[in-house]
């Protein structure tokens, strides 16, 4: 499949989707608080989208490799920046969480059980090591097939790939402040049996997860199992040597968020269901977009 070239700049689609992510959360902040409740991170967004705008404008006037370069990773910045902003605005939006109605339907599918519960009877130190360092490792998993592509010099490819990564992270987020969610750690610590231990670095990660996310209510859907799943699918269409180990390490990944009791089951289900969902219908219209948007430095075909 050919995508051909532009002969004009504009704005890439990860960029708009991270302008419209971060103007939607302004519209959010104006439409349901006062300014004031989150007016730091009204302007924060303002700002966000200001400097996408510069540096598209720079790339226009200037054409160094390196600005290239610097302007097709610097988004990810972004996608950190406003997915911190969720522990403070969802609790504002929205601050009926919705743990008793996951935990239900958890105790549905599982009979009458809490899987986190059911899952000491396999509960080791080693495993736990190993899946908390699986765990921390979620963010390298698509970097990795975005890397690969741009080293490929598979340029239009990579945008298309980093496109429908960034819509599965936003329309996540979006999902969290329709359920909002702090996830069985927190809700069901009380009836575990005992805590969770590792051998090394396992407090360590934890903690440092903890104290850089704090309360976040971030559990369904699971953005873990949608960036995942695209992830996967992506590079059986694109990078089919990195296929199996990227389904191994999704794979992994998706049994660490309820073994460490990040998420519940209902999570991964919901996250599993919105990642098929947007690369069975997300997918082509972004690969046009890529194609009507892509500019002329880019090599044009895209092979699956």
């Amino acid at each position: 499949m050919d995508i051909s070239n532009s002969t004009s700049m504009t704005l890439r689609l990860e960029e708009y989707l991270t302008i419209g992510m971060a103007a939607l959360l302004n519209i959010l902040i104006l439409t349901f608080m006062r300014l004031g409740q989150a007016g730091d991170i009204f302007v924060l967004n303002v700002l966000i989208i200001a400097a996408i705008l510069a540096v598209n404008r720079v790339q226009k006037r200037f054409s160094h490799e390196w600005l290239r370069f610097f302007s097709d990773w610097y988004v990810p910045v972004f996608l950190l920046v406003i997915y911190l902003e969720n522990s403070r605005l969802i609790p504002l939006l929205n601050p009926n969480d919705m743990d008793k109605v996951l935990i239900s339907l958890d105790r549905i599918f599982f009979l009458g059980n809490h899987p986190t519960i059911l899952l000491e009877k396999i509960t080791i130190p080693m495993l736990s090591e190993t899946l908390q360092l699986t765990y921390a490792s979620f963010y390298f998993l698509p970097f990795t097939l975005c890397l690969l592509l741009y080293l490929k010099r598979s340029f239009a490819l990579f945008h298309v790939g980093a496109s429908t990564i960034l819509m599965g992270f936003y329309l996540s987020y979006l999902g969290y402040y329709i359920t909002p969610a702090i996830g069985p750690r927190f809700t069901l610590d009380p009836l575990q049996s005992f805590p969770l231990t590792g051998l090394f670095l396992f407090d360590l990660i934890r903690e440092l997860l903890a104290g850089v996310e704090g309360m976040m209510r971030d559990c369904c859907p699971s953005g873990h199992a949608t960036v995942s799943l695209l992830t996967v699918m992506l590079a059986r269409r694109y990078a089919r040597g990195f296929f199996p180990i990227a389904c191994i390490w999704a794979f992994f990944i998706t049994v660490s968020t309820v073994y460490l009791r990040y998420h519940y089951v209902t999570d991964i289900i919901v996250g599993l269901a919105l990642g098929y969902a947007i690369y069975r219908w997300g997918l082509m219209r972004i690969e046009a977009i890529v194609q009507k948007g892509t500019d002329t430095w880019y090599p044009v075909e895209i092979v699956p």
